[in-house]
């Protein structure tokens, strides 16, 4: 009797595994709840892999559900307790395959072109990132020049500078307290952003 019932629980723990730790991650937004390690490009990468996973978690969880609901149901006495685990799981596998899904096919279809969506430089003192939003036919694009500051453990904190319209060719470096900005496409025009309050030691 006690096997069967830490069977039953073991059975209950992987479909909450499977199925709500991918929810959780999923709906904090940042990839793995904002670690911010190492460098943006290589969170992009990372967050592809991580969502190849998911999935396979979730495909994972689903499966024990529907093949050994029986075993939890005994386990869950709790009639509310017992339809709410069931119901919202299922709720969870529904919403989760279809968009982790797109979002394997999107990142499949992106990550060739990681250059273009992740540019950063240092210079002297300070270290400029800068992410491309490029939502192509489906909306428009911006760019964002952030200054990037690096935290222990080797990770880092963006603090956004400045939100531009796209460029279709551009280059941008640090002249005193300035972030010049040069769009190639329109022969040579500049845009200068005063960073003077943008610092790494301090909150702006």
């Amino acid at each position: 009797m006690n096997q069967k019932i830490k069977k039953a629980s073991s059975i209950i723990f992987i479909v909450a595994v499977c199925l709500y730790l991918p929810f959780i991650e999923s709906w904090f937004g940042g990839t793995l709840w904002g670690l911010h390690w190492q460098s943006p490009m290589f969170m992009d990468q990372l967050s592809n892999y991580l969502r190849v996973i998911k999935l396979i978690l979730v495909l994972l969880g689903g499966l024990v559900l529907y093949r050994k609901i029986g075993e939890i149901r005994e386990k869950i006495v709790n009639v509310f307790a017992r339809n709410f685990f069931i119901y919202s799981s299922y709720f969870l596998l529904t919403v989760q395959v279809p968009l982790l899904l797109l979002g394997v096919m999107f990142e499949g279809i992106s990550s060739s072109n990681l250059d273009y969506l992740h540019k950063d430089k240092t210079f002297n003192d300070r270290s400029i990132y800068v992410y491309t939003a490029d939502p192509g036919a489906m909306g428009k694009a911006y760019h964002y020049f952030y200054l990037k500051c690096q935290l222990p453990f080797n990770r880092y904190e963006l603090k956004l500078i400045k939100k531009t319209s796209w460029m279709y060719e551009f280059g941008f470096e640090v002249q005193e307290n300035n972030l010049v900005v040069t769009d190639k496409s329109e022969n040579g025009k500049t845009h200068i952003f005063d960073i003077t309050n943008f610092t790494c030691n301090a909150k702006t």
